[in-house]
């Protein structure tokens, strides 16, 4: 047994794994996936999320030829769909087959490979002939691993999906018990677990030291951005158009072309695109503050933490667009979408009225 004033939570998630899949060395989850054994000649993902296109843009690097498999109707759903049609684009050459609005419902292990099986997620859908894979990568999600550790023996609630609810504080329904990651919720991503396990620390210790500024820490995060770590990168942050589309909240969108960028240019990677988000509702009398921002391209994840802070400190687009960006770099680009946003972008031709 051990005793303690105050605990923290950690255990993470694990990876789904499909009921129908077999017990087979050829069968694995993006853990198993970096245990690399051999390069497989033909890899089947199940999932079209951003995990399984991070494995696969390493597996076909090396050679592998990919099909992926996705019950929805894109992938890398989350990101807006005009970034993902570039990054597909891109990509186009690394699949043999991109199986939308299809379901892998059953496998079976054979000396040549797996075998799966596939359906049609609507009625009435067409669904591809069985395939058989050197390598199949399941990538349909996490689960929490809240079920696992015995967490309601010291009085801590658990959802019956295996999740534990915490306070701003990271503190569980028992006080002295905290909790952070994945087994809190989405985003199911390390840097926002991070900066959980640095709230429940700050809380602890101000608590046991009577320290009233640290007790009294909090998450508070505005935004959380996500980056899907491909070739190129897709990376966002805040409010996407497709959900301001949904929501039906009013937007001025700045998007600034990579192929006028300089850097870009002389990189030879000249694809990709950087968009800001900015409040244009009657309220915001033509100064709204940015709402999100995403980009495509090589190293898009180092730079989408710049649309993270602009978004914290309630930037709007004056504000981003004079703040001098070094050139020639990738990172100005976000410097002039919020120009473009505002007007007065003198690096793209402008727009055709």
């Amino acid at each position: 047994m051990i005793a303690f004033k105050s605990c923290v939570i950690a255990a993470g998630s694990q990876a789904v794994r499909l009921p129908f899949m077999p017990d087979d060395p050829r069968v694995v989850d993006s853990t198993g996936a970096l245990a690399l054994k051999e390069v497989p000649k033909r890899m089947l993902i199940l999932g079209g999320g951003i995990i399984g296109l991070e494995m696969g843009t390493v597996y076909s690097t090396l050679g592998t030829r990919l099909d992926v498999v996705e019950m929805l109707d894109g992938l890398m759903q989350g990101a807006d769909r005009d970034l993902v049609r570039i990054w597909q684009k891109m990509n186009a050459r690394r699949f043999d087959n991109i199986m939308l609005k299809t379901k892998a419902v059953g496998a079976r292990a054979l000396a040549e490979g797996i075998e799966v099986t596939f359906a049609a997620v609507e009625e009435g859908g067409a669904a591809p002939e069985p395939q058989v894979y050197d390598l199949v990568l399941q990538a349909v999600g996490r689960s929490p691993n809240g079920k696992k550790i015995a967490a309601e023996r010291a009085g801590v609630a658990v959802t019956d999906r295996g999740f534990i609810s915490v306070d701003i504080q990271m503190r569980t329904n028992a006080p002295h018990i905290f909790a952070i990651g994945d087994i809190v919720g989405q985003p199911m991503l390390a840097h926002k677990a991070v900066h959980e396990a640095h709230v429940a620390a700050e809380v602890i210790a101000g608590e046991l030291l009577g320290n009233k500024e640290l007790a009294s820490a909090a998450f508070n995060a505005r935004a959380i951005p996500n980056v899907a770590y491909t070739d190129p990168e897709v990376a966002w942050v805040g409010l996407t158009e497709d959900q301001a589309k949904a929501q039906g909240i009013k937007v001025k969108k700045g998007l600034f072309p990579w192929a006028a960028s300089g850097r870009a240019i002389a990189n030879g990677r000249d694809e990709g695109v950087t968009k800001l988000l900015f409040d244009d509702s009657d309220e915001a009398h033509g100064h709204g503050r940015i709402l999100g921002g995403g980009m495509v391209g090589t190293h898009a994840g180092d730079m989408i933490g710049e649309v993270a802070l602009a978004i914290e400190m309630g930037a709007d687009a004056i504000d981003i667009g004079k703040t001098i960006h070094p050139h020639p770099t990738l990172g100005e680009s976000i410097g002039m979408a919020a120009e473009i946003a505002h007007g007065s972008c003198t690096d793209v031709p402008p727009a055709r009225k």
